[in-house]
């Protein structure tokens, strides 16, 4: 007992004193005395301290500078490490960060020394610093920073590979830099790969491709990733249900999927949305039995899928045989797959063979197939089959429109599949409208056509305006320019805008109109303030704030008397006089007296009509085809016409008038052959006859095609 007092009392005693050293300087060089005075560490060294600029001893350690690098004596001048740091710094209770250059590059590596100046953490990355009981560090690939975790016993307990890592008090939480989260125990232990998110109540309720499961505060997984979300309660979790929908093809069956949504795309293919999420869907018994499996692309004998629970990613064939091996990433280029590993990048043939030779650091699609690549920081081009047609040494490589923009020492040119410069790379930047190459160099643009100069000049190419081009000049002036490249129109006008197949051109307060060939088809005309919409060969034009029409030679063929018109549609165009629509055709005989507050344009020989706020149909000659009694008429792309009553009531009508459904439904929809009907927030569909072919008690239905969707 009386030694075990002894040693205790010393190693106070050694602390108190410790605490109480300082440094102090002498003709230029640094040492340490003690409480009284004492010189310790002779005043030799160029620096005492650390290299954040603080000089106090910590735990009877301090660092020291010779020849602008650093190491660690303590307070009994014995060196601890030799001068072999670039920094050096306390860090938590008895530790101290310290960093070395690397071997083949000025980067810092860092690492922790205890205070014995031993090696804790080994020097290997870009940043360290304390988290929690353990370390956080990062790596840096030259391109993004990762972080990771080290125990204090210098075990990984997350691979440095996240953009971010946090934890709390239940686990050790890593963001990727897709946006994913992986979480691990304490003691770095793997519990769930790539989540969407995370809630804590009562537990964990984690979502992973859309699918939600629920976890324990210690991990344990109760219920597995199937389900929309889960209600929590004082008897725990209760999962909740995706709503299921049915698919029908031509009224039979064709499969079923629980999903929030399901929308269809280009050639038929569906997507289904889960909280977010979204995943093709394909008839296919691999995926229908397997919902891990998602499914990202499909193709003429493929199918390209990612693992919701490792967000792995691989190439099956329509019997689910795998065909890749699992990557970080994949892309299908026709016959090819880019697949993304450890951040380089590798191209497979059809049978899933790697044909590079060396990776990459990108891939892209490129025209037709073609392929865009980095390799050791620059861009080239690869043909359909993966060979390289050009060297990498470009800076940048964008596709174009049917060509590619290439830039080449700072300047930029375009170049065609095979690497032959169409537009020498001599430009700040460069843009292409249809067949119209423009690069631009300081205030001037030259203009390509077929990989031929065809004119220099400071007009900007604005927008594409019919089969022409817009261009404006530094003065905000207006012209046009041909496709060819040459000018159509000069860069004098205040404005121009397109009206049918003539384009309109504002100039000091007058008018003209030109062709594409740009020839005049109404000479400059101070008398008209604006020419208007394009039907059926006469156009809108205004003068003295009262409407008329032209014809397609400028000639005015109904004299500008009306307060306002439409186009002609059917022979029939609606003018306005003492403000009330009647219609009135060619030869501008009236044939529909200006009775109506409101008209449409003639569809099909009917046009909706409104009066004291009721709507019905006139006929051509202003016959009424359905009675002015409907709070709201809207004609759909079918032909027919959806009614509205006082009570809000809807039913259908066709072009003659008839009924196809009299007035009982909140909503409708009609596809053609068939029409959804919504009625006390459920729907139904119904034959033209009104009979019913899915009973009207459905969340919600969609069509597409011969594809009817049912939620239940």
């Amino acid at each position: 007992m009386r030694i075990l007092i002894s040693i205790l009392f010393l190693s106070f005693f050694y602390f108190s004193k410790a605490d109480g050293f300082t440094v102090f300087e002498k003709d230029g060089y640094f040492g340490i005395k003690d409480q009284t005075g004492t010189v310790t560490v002779p005043a030799v060294y160029e620096k005492l301290g650390w290299s954040d600029g603080s000089e106090e001893v910590r735990n009877g350690v301090i660092g020291f500078k010779q020849n602008n690098l650093w190491g660690l004596i303590n307070v009994r001048n014995k060196e601890l490490t030799g001068q072999i740091f670039y920094t050096i710094k306390p860090s938590t209770t008895g530790y101290f960060e310290a960093s070395i250059k690397g071997k083949f590059s000025n980067h810092l590596f860092h690492g922790v020394l205890d205070e014995k100046g031993r090696t804790i953490i080994s020097f290997n990355y870009f940043t360290i610093e304390p988290l929690g009981a353990n370390w956080l560090v990062s790596t840096f690939n030259g391109k993004r920073q990762s972080f990771g975790i080290v125990s204090f016993q210098n075990e990984i307990l997350l691979p440095a590979k996240y953009q971010a890592v946090e934890q709390n008090s239940d686990f050790i939480i890593g963001k990727n830099h897709e946006y994913q989260l992986d979480i691990y125990s304490h003691l770095g232990v793997p519990i769930e790969y790539g989540l969407d998110s995370l809630i804590e109540n009562r537990g964990w309720i984690a979502y992973r491709g859309g699918y939600a499961g629920f976890l324990t505060h210690f991990g344990q997984k109760i219920y597995d990733f199937e389900f929309k979300s889960f209600s929590i309660s004082d008897n725990g979790p209760t999962p909740i249900e995706f709503p299921e929908w049915k698919i029908y093809k031509k009224d039979s069956l064709f499969l079923e999927w629980k999903c929030d949504s399901i929308k269809i795309g280009s050639g038929g293919l569906m997507t289904a949305f889960l909280n977010g999420a979204h995943h093709l869907i394909v008839k296919n018994e691999i995926l229908l039995q397997n919902h891990q499996q998602i499914l990202r692309e499909i193709g003429d004998n493929h199918m390209v899928v990612q693992s919701s629970k490792t967000r792995r990613w691989s190439v099956l064939d329509f019997d689910g045989n795998k065909i890749t091996s699992s990557y970080d990433s994949i892309l299908s280029v026709k016959n090819l797959y880019l697949v993304l590993k450890e951040n380089q990048w590798d191209i497979l043939n059809s049978l899933g063979r790697k044909i590079n030779r060396t990776p990459y650091e990108k891939l892209g699609t490129g025209k037709d197939g073609e392929l865009i690549g980095n390799k050791n920081g620059y861009w080239g081009i690869l043909n359909s089959a993966g060979g390289e047609v050009t060297s990498f040494k470009y800076d940048d490589i964008k596709l174009g429109n049917g060509v590619y923009y290439v830039s080449y020492l700072n300047r930029w040119g375009a170049m065609n599949s095979s690497g032959d410069w169409i537009v020498r790379p001599e430009f700040a930047e460069i843009c292409s409208y249809g067949d119209l190459i423009v690069g631009r160099r300081g205030r001037g643009y030259s203009y390509y056509n077929d990989g031929n100069l065809r004119y220099r000049t400071t007009d900007q190419v604005v927008s594409k305006l019919g089969n022409l081009f817009l261009v404006k000049n530094d003065s905000s002036r207006y012209g046009l320019f041909h496709g060819s490249g040459y000018p159509q129109v000069l860069t004098i006008y205040d404005q121009i805008d397109l009206a049918g197949e003539y384009f309109v051109l504002y100039k000091n307060g007058s008018i003209e109109m030109r062709d594409e060939e740009g020839r005049l088809v109404v000479e400059l005309n101070k008398e008209y303030q604006a020419i208007g919409d394009f039907g059926e060969d006469y156009y809108l034009a205004k003068k003295q704030n009262r409407w008329g029409f032209v014809d397609k030679k400028g000639r005015l063929r109904i004299s500008n008397r009306y307060d306002s018109a439409k186009i002609f549609r059917e022979n029939r165009a609606p003018v306005m006089l003492r403000s009330k629509w009647g219609f009135i055709n060619k030869n501008e005989d009236l044939k529909i007296q200006p009775y109506y507050e409101e008209v449409s344009l003639f569809e099909n020989g009917v046009a909706i009509v409104m009066l004291d706020r009721k709507y019905g149909l006139i006929d051509k000659e202003g016959r009424e085809v359905l009675e002015l009694k409907w709070k709201s008429i809207r004609r759909l792309a079918t032909g027919n016409y959806i009614v509205q009553n006082m009570n809000g009531q809807v039913g259908l009508v066709n072009e003659m008038g008839g009924f196809i459904l009299r007035p009982a439904f909140d909503d409708l929809k009609d596809i053609g052959n068939r029409i959804l009907v919504f009625k006390n927030s459920e729907w139904g569909m119904l034959d033209y006859f009104g009979k019913p072919i899915f009973k009207i008690n459905h969340e919600e239905i969609k069509v597409f095609e011969d594809l009817t969707m049912i939620k239940n």
